[in-house]
């Protein structure tokens, strides 16, 4: 009886980490060239490169899921942020914040 719950949960485990594919989490500092949203005003987005590792010709979009937010970001800033990306899905605005620098 424990081998087969072991078995079982062995195999529960196996199909729970195998959906969703791979998950990436990155924390670096972004400077945004461009806002926008769907046109439904259902999504929102930047985009951004990370002016330490990228070009502005590598930017790359971002979903920011909060509207609040979204209106806060200003095009042509720099700013310190975290953003996840799951599998094939879009990357998610995790956190962001105006750098020390940039701060007025």
């Amino acid at each position: 009886m424990k081998k087969t719950s072991n078995f079982l949960m062995i195999i529960v485990l196996l199909v729970l980490t195998s959906c969703g594919g791979p998950f990436t989490s990155t924390t670096s500092m972004l400077t945004v060239i461009e806002k926008g949203h769907s046109s439904d005003y259902k999504e929102y987005w930047i985009k951004a490169y990370d002016p330490n590792n990228q070009t502005k010709e590598q930017a790359f979009k971002i979903v920011v899921q909060e509207e609040m937010v979204w209106n806060l970001i200003e095009e042509n800033r720099e700013y310190f942020s975290s953003y996840t990306k799951e599998g094939d899905k879009p990357w998610i605005l995790e956190q962001i914040d105006r750098t020390e620098n940039d701060k007025e």
